[in-house]
């Protein structure tokens, strides 16, 4: 839980990571992003069942990567952070592309502690003075966080740390979200005729697809069902319907009690979705159904449904005067983002970086 203040802190106060926490653009709504693909985890090994395979990355870890400006990383360095990230990527990477990901990561991290030593310099040129209450009070934070049973200081102890180096931490963090503020402040927010352009421009991004809003109980298939074992749970959910369509249950309670599905803790939402999101059997029927009808029973390769549709939303275009203040929002953010990395550049191309290993 502290490692990132008490040790690496993962990159909390480089240039790059302070300008996404201090300046990320606003969530586009109306402009989802695809999914990653999905992996199959009841197919994927555990990845960290045993130790990473040795490759080129991780022979000397004392070795001199690069020297910026005269201070030096070392390899170890790199990989003490890399092996946290991969512990945080777990079981979702398929085994053939581990490699591939190390390697790709090693390089980022690599790229992210050369601008924290550009950054850590220029804070400590610039003489940052940090509010002691504002530490005191991101102390107290983590103090209201600790797991029922623990206290900080027995947490700091586990992690071989103190208070006081926690404090210090903190404090060259605050440090380093208020420098990099300071290469924001004169940055104009964006207008409505500039946000006006930015909607004209992409109409693509404020296309609304035609979307439902639906609720499900599900029975699932088990590997070992046979024809008679699926006809039970059919019959099983049957009885269900019936029921909810009575009026002895609802749709929300027999979902909960019944549903093998993580939803049933939601009474059975799934929330909205368009179409291409579901299975084409459970899509098929969400998308024929009048809304409020608890539909027949479907089946899919999960095993046997029914339905409620709760909302359906015809196609169409987000109007401007709906997305007006989130575009302006991002607009801004752009810019500000943009300041940060001119900033960021300007460090790089005067400082003195080498890269001393592969």
């Amino acid at each position: 839980m502290f490692d990132n203040l008490s040790k690496t802190r993962l990159l909390a106060a480089s240039g790059l990571a302070a300008a996404a926490l201090l300046f990320t653009a606003c969530k586009e709504e109306t402009a989802p992003v695809p999914a990653p693909e999905s992996v199959d985890l009841s197919q994927t090994e555990d990845l960290f069942a045993a130790p990473v395979q040795p490759n080129p990355l991780t022979t000397d870890p004392a070795a001199v990567v690069v020297r910026v400006n005269g201070e030096e990383i070392t390899r170890g360095e790199i990989l003490q952070i890399l092996e946290r990230a991969m512990e945080q990527v777990g079981g979702r990477v398929p085994p053939q592309q581990l490699q591939q990901v190390q390697a790709q990561m090693y390089g980022q991290i690599k790229n992210d502690l050369i601008t924290k030593k550009l950054i850590d310099a220029a804070v400590t040129a610039a003489n940052v003075k940090v509010d002691e209450a504002e530490v005191d009070e991101a102390i107290e934070q983590i103090r209201s966080r600790m797991p029922e049973g623990q206290t900080l200081e027995e947490a700091l102890l586990s992690e071989s740390t103190t208070l006081d180096e926690l404090k210090k931490n903190i404090r060259d963090d605050l440090a380093t979200r208020q420098f990099m503020e300071s290469k924001t402040e004169n940055i104009a927010e964006a207008t409505e005729e500039e946000a006006k352009e930015f909607y004209d421009a992409n109409p693509d991004r404020f296309a609304q697809p035609e979307s439902v809003s639906a609720s499900h109980i599900l029975i699932k298939f088990a590997e070992e069902d046979t024809d008679e074992s699926k006809a039970g749970k059919k019959a099983k959910l049957e009885e269900i319907r019936a029921n909810i369509l009575a009026g002895t249950v609802t749709f929300e309670d027999a979902a909960k009690e019944n549903s093998d599905c993580p939803s049933s803790a939601q009474g059975g939402s799934l929330g909205s979705f368009g179409k291409g999101r579901m299975v084409p059997e459970f899509e098929a029927a969400a998308f024929s159904q009048e809304v409020g009808e608890v539909g027949g029973i479907v089946e899919s390769p999960f095993g046997y449904h029914i339905i409620k549709v709760t909302e359906a939303n015809e196609a169409g275009t987000v109007a401007f005067d709906e997305a007006k203040e989130q575009i302006e929002r991002f607009l801004t953010n752009q810019k500000r983002q943009q300041a940060v990395g001119d900033f960021i550049k300007s460090l790089r191309d005067s400082a003195t970086i080498e890269e001393l290993a592969p």
